[in-house]
């Protein structure tokens, strides 16, 4: 029999073990959830550091997608995309480089092979660099593709010499991804040719009984007529051409509004900033039956669900076109995942493939592809990894519904509201908001610790107030303030403050630049009005462009307002 006091003893101990092994229980799930990959994560950082490094280093070579030419725009592209800077050599060299392949392209009858891969690159990056500057470039190019677009939709080598011009599922996603990305900065791409591209690829889609192990997938060329098909299908092929299509139909604004409607259906985006249509914004708005496209969506999953995928050959290509179709996939759905599963999965799996000098699929590296050089694999692997895709689509709810992305370090001030976390410690009305913001010592930087859910005063004379206080902090030395006062004006519906939020976008913070276009594109009910570019550097020409445009508009609702710088 065991004594009472050993008894009492043995008893603490087993509380003691059992206490520590929660502790080590939940150190370890703090290292899992710790775990859970982002663009922002650091472990993602020093991958894509290594491989913009060697990057930098590489020497263009040519490749089965792109030729040398493709290759260093690709390149410029990655690196643009991950550090935003213009002056930077490479990307300053390839700028030229694109503005001469649109050139020579446009004003030739004679192309090289790999044509239609060189300009959609070229334009993807003048558009992502400065939209504004090389508008004329880019409208060139833009009609030069639906020159050559072929009767079915899709886009061949136009050089004539590759399995006699049959349009070509890879070439036809580039294209869309150059049109959809000159669409994004404000240039206009024509309808009807987007439409028979969509048409295209519903077509060439693969649902012949005889072939049911290729149902729901793309084949490498297809073309209407055609007397010998292919109807074999593969992982990079179904996510070519998925990418293709959700791109297109987002070109078209087929999901996007569908993503706005039911976000002001479930009252996400307050009444005051509900979208407006205009009746010629209604006109232009495609036409196209969305179940076909839904339809065709779902029998592209449905092939991968019913075949996991296998580290195969154009493995690379395959993880920046899933990290494409993925994105967008994230608009069809209405909800954006800053970690998902499959991102993860593919982060583990390019973290033990990255080679010694920071390289995918080169000699050095534990998985070397015969198929593309490293130089383009490992622009595509970082490209998959800064989630550029998802980068470029933005917010889904402009920034105005925020979930568990951030939360505070002192968990003890959470509580939940809505089901969705909220800091106890928040100012929580617009006096308390100002008083914070006026005093430095109490705002101390912490821009999170202001609420974004503030109801301005009914009363005539205090909003009056309010709206003038918050004006007088755009002028405020802590840029906080600064940042938070154009964010919350937007949120007035006072058309009296954009004079106010067209100034800061002189301001020499970024953030309170972007800030304050939101503002404006709230106020304005047009969303989808960009003058700022959407990420990387805000040169003084875009600030310039931007406050030229927007008072422009202004001007337009109030004609007799006078400007005073």
């Amino acid at each position: 029999m065991i004594p009472s006091s050993l008894l009492g003893e043995r008893t603490a101990k087993s509380r003691v073990s059992a206490a520590l092994s929660l502790l080590i229980l939940a150190g370890f799930a703090c290292m899992a959830w710790g775990q859970k990959y982002h663009p922002d994560h650091p472990v993602v950082q020093e991958m894509v550091s290594r491989g913009v490094s060697y990057l930098r280093t590489a020497k263009p070579t040519r490749s089965s997608v792109n030729g040398d030419l493709g290759n260093q725009l690709l390149t410029a592209y990655t690196i643009y995309k991950v550090e935003g800077d213009p002056e930077d050599p490479l990307v300053a060299a390839a700028i030229l480089a694109a503005k001469n392949c649109i050139e020579s392209n446009a004003g030739s009858t004679q192309h090289p092979h790999k044509a239609i891969y060189e300009l959609s690159i070229a334009c993807m990056l003048l558009a992502s660099v400065d939209a504004e500057e090389y508008r004329g470039q880019l409208a060139k190019a833009r009609d030069f593709f639906f020159k050559v677009q072929s009767t079915t939709g899709g886009f061949v080598y136009i050089d004539g010499s590759h399995k006699n011009s049959i349009s070509d599922i890879s070439q036809t996603q580039y294209v869309v991804l150059a049109l959809w990305t000159m669409s994004q900065v404000g240039i206009e791409v024509p309808q009807d040719g987007v439409i028979r591209i969509v048409q295209y690829l519903l077509d060439a889609q693969l649902k012949d009984p005889s072939a049911p192990n290729s149902t729901g997938g793309w084949p490498y060329q297809w073309d209407r007529g055609t007397s010998v098909m292919d109807k074999t299908t593969s992982h990079s092929r179904v996510a070519c051409g998925l990418s293709a299509l959700l791109i297109a139909t987002d070109t078209l604004g087929l999901y996007r509004s569908r993503v706005a409607q039911s976000s002001e259906e479930e009252e996400l985006i307050p009444t005051a900033f509900k979208r407006v249509l205009s009746e010629i914004d209604k006109s232009k708005r495609a036409n196209f039956d969305r179940s076909k496209i839904d339809a065709a969506v779902n029998l592209a999953l449905q092939y991968n669900k019913t075949h996991p995928y296998t580290r195969q050959v154009w493995h690379y290509y395959y993880v920046y076109s899933v990290e494409r179709f993925e994105s967008f996939l994230e608009i069809a759905n209405g909800k954006q995942n800053k970690s998902p599963d499959w991102y993860n999965a593919e982060v583990e799996r390019l973290r033990s493939l990255q080679g010694q000098n920071g390289e995918w699929g080169g000699n050095n590296s534990p998985d070397y592809d015969s198929v593309l050089p490293p130089d383009v694999a490992s622009c595509f692997a970082v490209l998959f990894l800064i989630r550029s895709t998802q980068k470029a689509i933005g917010d889904l709810k402009e920034g105005m519904v925020r979930g568990w992305a951030e939360l505070p370090s002192d968990i003890s001030s959470i509580t939940l509201v809505n089901g969705k976390p909220m800091n106890t410690n928040e100012a929580t009305s617009i006096d308390d908001a100002l008083k914070m913001l006026e005093d430095d010592k109490k705002l101390q930087g912490e821009d999170k610790l202001i609420s974004e859910k503030f109801v301005f005063s009914k009363n005539p004379e205090q909003r009056k107030d309010q709206l003038n206080r918050f004006a007088r902090l755009l002028r405020s030395r802590d840029y906080q303030a600064r940042r938070i006062s154009a964010k919350v004006l937007g949120r007035s519906d006072e058309l009296d403050v954009v004079p106010e939020l067209i100034y800061a976008l002189s301001d020499p913070d970024s953030v309170v630049c972007r800030a304050a276009e939101t503002s404006l594109r709230l106020l304005s009910r047009q969303l989808d009005r960009y003058h700022l570019p959407k990420e990387g550097a805000i040169s003084e020409q875009d600030r310039i462009v931007a406050k030229r445009e927007w008072r422009r508009w202004f001007l337009s609702m109030r004609p007799d307002y006078i400007f005073v710088e």
